[in-house]
Formats: C-alpha cells, structure tokens, sequence
C-alpha cells in the first residue's frame, strides 16, 4: 500500500511539474539573466586607450570596418588560449577589411609589456589598467568578446573563449565582414 501511494505521489508530482514547465516556456525563451545581454544592436560605446607603444587609439575611430573587440588578461588560462586562435584568424582576415582589437584589463602597464614581449600579436593590442573601456562594456568574465559591425553597433556577444580558427566561430565573422 505504501508503495502504491509513493508511486502515485511521484506520477502526480511529474505531471505538476511537466504542466508548470509547459505553461511557463514561452515566458522562458524570453528570459534575459543579465542586462549586459542586451547590447546586441546598440551602439558600441566608444573608448580612447593606449596601445603597446603609448600612442592613443579610439573605437570609433575604425567606424566602417567590422571590429572584433576582445577582452582578457594575462593571468586568464583561457585568454592565452584563445590567443593563438586570434592569431590565426587575423592571418585568414587580415586583408579583409576586419580590425581586431585586444583589450587587456591587467592593473600593471608593465605586466602587459612583459607578457607581449613574450608573446606578440599581430593585431592591436590596448591597455585598460582603469577600466575605461571594461566598465561601459560591462566585462564580467574574461575572455569577453564582442563583434562590432560597420556601423559601430554590436552585433555578437560571446562570453568565455571562442575557437575562433574554427568552421563555426568564422561563419559568425565572415557574416559580420560581408555586412554593409
């Protein structure tokens, strides 16, 4: 007899849960955990830093071209990764037309020079010791990735590293590149 009673409990509390989840679906798909989530389709906002050799270099200064924006940090596992990966798609792309831009949050301009001595990049590469381009892009995990398109909107979000020498991830950017 208890069996029977657990046994229906179950299938009774099954059902409740199945009818719960059916109802509230629509309301799920819908469902924005961050705010930061809706830049898609805002303009990307415009910063000023300095690159590796101290001159200033400006966001919308590259309005008309599609922009990779990423941001790391030396000491992130997962930044270095992806590096190698951004290195590889700056070859593929560096005739056309795209502008990748790697913004490192580290505290320590020193920090940074030391890492790119070790290991350079062909793209542009920023410092951001103060967080004048991480705040207003709201970076809460490293890497943090955004595609800008010609018109300086956001088009692509990625947080985490992305395998950007990969089929997929170059479709995303080939899309982004035949933009007008």
């Amino acid at each position: 007899m208890k069996k029977s009673n657990s046994y229906k409990l179950l299938i009774a509390s099954a059902f409740v849960c199945i009818f719960f989840a059916a109802a509230t679906e629509s309301h799920a798909q819908n469902y924005i955990p961050w705010p930061v989530d809706k830049v898609v389709g805002e303009s990307a906002p415009d910063f000023t830093l300095k690159d590796m050799s101290g001159k200033d270099v400006t966001l919308s200064s590259f309005k008309g071209k599609p922009v990779l924006l990423n941001f790391w940090a030396t000491w992130c596992p997962y930044c270095r990764q992806e590096r190698s990966h951004l290195k590889t798609l700056y070859e593929e792309y560096k005739g056309k037309d795209l502008v990748i831009i790697s913004v490192s949050i580290d505290r320590s301009t020193r920090t940074i020079k030391n890492f790119m001595e070790q290991n350079p990049a062909p793209y542009i590469v920023l410092t951001d010791t103060e967080g004048a381009a991480a705040v207003p892009y709201n970076v809460m995990s490293l890497p943090t990735t955004y595609l800008i398109d010609r018109n300086g909107k956001i088009s692509r979000k990625f947080m985490g590293m992305v395998k950007w020498s990969e089929k997929n991830a170059k479709d995303v950017v080939d899309n982004l590149v035949k933009q007008q």
